[in-house]
C-alpha cells in the first residue's frame, strides 16, 4: 500500500473479542472466529446489491429454530444438488453456524451490544472465507508516488455526532457492493468513498447531471467502475496481495487513478467479480479524476474525524474484520488481543461516547445490503480509542508489501484508526464522443 510522506508508526493488529471462558462458550466462539474469516457465495458479484433472493420474510436472528438448510439454498441461490457430498458438507457447516448463532445471541451480558444473524456466509469454508478480505495495510510501500499528500489537520471543534448526508443531487450514498468472491475490498473501498466525496459536492455532480441528456454512457446514477480499479492497479510489490482479486490497496487504486486520468464510470466496465485484464480503452471515456489523496497520521482518532468533517464526505479505513461474518445488528465491539487488519471498508460516520452513550463507528461494508444494517456495521467508539492498540504479528497475512517487518502496530476498534485515506480534487474529464 502507499506508504505517505510521513513516517508511519508500527503496524498493530486490532483487538477484535475475545472468547469467553468454558467448552460450549470456546466451542461457539471458535465457529463464528472460523464464519468471520469468510468470504461471500459462489453465485455472481453484484455492483449494487438489490435483495437476497427468495422472500427472506423472517428476522435475522430470530426463528432460527425453524430455518432449514433447504430454506438457507433458496432464498441466497446456494447451487448444491440436494442428496450431494456437497451439500452434506455445507449443511453441517450450516448447522454448526446456526447454533453458534442461537448461543451468541442469548447471552445475556451488559458488554455484548450487537447480535449475529442469517448471512450468506453461513456454509462458507475457511479458505473460501479469506478469500474476500483482500486488504493488506501500509507498510514502506511506495514510497515515491506523489499523489499522497500528509493530511493537513485543521484546529474546528468537532461535533459529538456527524454522519456523511446526502447532496442535493442524492445518487450514490445509499447504494452498498456486493464484491462476490473476489478480494476486492481494497477496490470497493476505494469507490465507494470516491462516490461518497463526488455526491456531497454539488458543482461536481451538476456538471455529472449535464452530461446525461446528452450521453447514454452516463448513467442516471453514476456509479464508478470497480472493475476499472481491480483489472488496472499494478501492485509490484504485492501490497495487500498479488493484485486484483488477489487483494491490494486504497492508496494503490487511488495511483491508478491518477496515472489513467481518472476512473469512467461503470456503464462503461461492469463488474465482473473477477481480476479480468486491463481493458485500457475504456479510460478514454468520460472519467472521474482526482488531484491527489491524504493519508492520515496512523493510529490517531481526531484527525479521522476531522477528514470527515471538513471534507463532508466518507473516509476509506482499514479493520479487522475477521469476526465480522455474521454480524446482524447492533454496535459491535471487541475484547482485548493480537489482531490482523485484512479488510477495507467505508466509514461514513461516527457518535462520540458520552455518559453511558456508546460511541460508534458507522461503516459501510461491501458484502451487500442483505448483510448487517442495510449493508452497514456500527463498530465501538471507544473512550481511549488511540489506547486501544495491539500487535499484527502476521502482517503479511493482511498488512504487509514484501519486504515490511513481520509486525505492526494498530489502534482503535477493530484496527479502525491504523490506516486512512481520502481523495480529494475531484474533476470530471470529458471526452468528445
Amino acid at each position: 500500500r502507499l506508504k505517505p510522506n510521513t513516517p508511519s508508526p508500527p503496524v498493530p493488529r486490532l483487538h477484535c473479542p475475545q472468547p469467553p471462558q468454558g467448552p460450549r462458550e470456546m466451542a461457539a466462539l471458535s465457529l463464528l472466529l472460523a464464519l468471520a474469516a469468510g468470504a461471500l457465495p459462489s453465485a455472481t458479484a453484484l455492483r449494487v446489491d438489490t435483495d437476497v433472493a427468495g422472500s427472506l420474510a423472517r428476522s435475522k436472528t430470530e426463528n432460527l429454530d425453524s430455518y432449514s438448510f433447504a430454506h438457507f439454498v433458496k432464498d441466497f441461490q446456494k447451487p448444491y444438488a440436494e442428496g450431494s457430498e456437497e451439500w452434506a458438507m455445507r449443511e453441517a457447516i450450516f448447522r454448526m453456524n446456526i447454533e453458534a448463532i442461537q448461543w451468541a445471541n442469548g447471552v445475556n451480558h451488559a458488554a455484548v451490544t450487537w447480535k449475529l444473524g442469517l448471512s450468506k456466509f453461513l456454509d462458507f469454508t475457511d479458505e473460501e472465507k479469506k478469500s474476500v478480505l483482500g486488504y493488506k495495510g501500509r507498510g514502506s510501500r511506495n514510497k515515491e508516488s506523489g499523489a499522497a499528500t500528509a493530511f493537513d489537520r485543521g484546529s474546528k471543534p468537532l461535533p459529538s455526532t456527524f454522519s456523511v448526508t446526502k447532496g442535493k443531487r442524492a445518487k450514490l450514498l445509499g447504494s452498498v457492493m456486493d464484491q462476490g468472491n473476489c478480494g476486492s475490498c481494497w477496490a470497493a473501498a476505494a469507490v465507494a468513498t470516491l462516490e461518497g466525496q463526488m455526491e456531497v459536492n454539488d458543482t461536481l455532480m451538476s456538471e455529472i447531471e449535464g452530461l446525461m441528456p446528452h450521453d447514454k454512457k452516463v448513467p442516471s446514477v453514476p456509479t464508478l467502475s470497480l472493475q476499472g480499479v481491480v483489472s488496472c492497479t499494478a501492485n509490484k510489490r504485492h501490497c495487500g496481495g498479488t493484485g486484483g482479486c488477489g487483494g491490494a490497496t486504497v492508496e494503490l487504486a487511488y495511483d491508478m487513478l491518477k496515472e489513467y486520468g481518472g476512473l469512467p464510470f461503470a456503464a462503461e466496465w461492469s463488474y465482473s467479480g473477477s481480476t479480468g485484464e486491463c481493458r485500457r480503452d475504456v479510460f478514454k471515456s468520460h472519467r472521474i479524476g482526482i488531484t491527489g489523496y491524504s493519508v492520515l497520521p496512523s493510529n490517531k482518532l481526531h484527525p479521522l474525524q476531522e477528514a470527515l468533517v471538513s471534507s463532508g464526505g466518507p473516509v476509506a479505513v482499514s479493520v479487522d474484520a475477521t469476526n465480522w461474518f455474521l454480524y446482524s445488528e447492533g454496535v459491535y465491539s471487541d475484547f482485548s488481543g493480537d489482531f490482523t487488519v485484512n479488510h477495507a471498508v467505508t466509514l461514513m460516520g461516527y457518535r462520540m461516547p458520552e455518559g453511558l452513550a456508546r460511541g460508534f463507528y458507522d461503516i459501510k461494508n461491501s458484502w451487500g445490503s442483505y448483510w448487517g444494517e442495510s449493508g452497514h456495521i456500527r463498530i465501538e467508539m471507544k473512550a481511549d480509542e488511540d489506547r486501544h492498540c495491539g500487535t499484527d504479528r502476521k502482517t503479511h497475512d493482511g498488512l504487509a508489501c514484501d519486504g515490511d517487518p513481520d509486525t505492526a502496530w494498530v489502534c482503535g476498534t477493530c484496527g479502525v484508526l491504523y490506516d486512512s485515506v481520502f481523495p480529494y480534487g475531484l474533476t470530471i474529464e470529458k471526452v468528445s464522443r
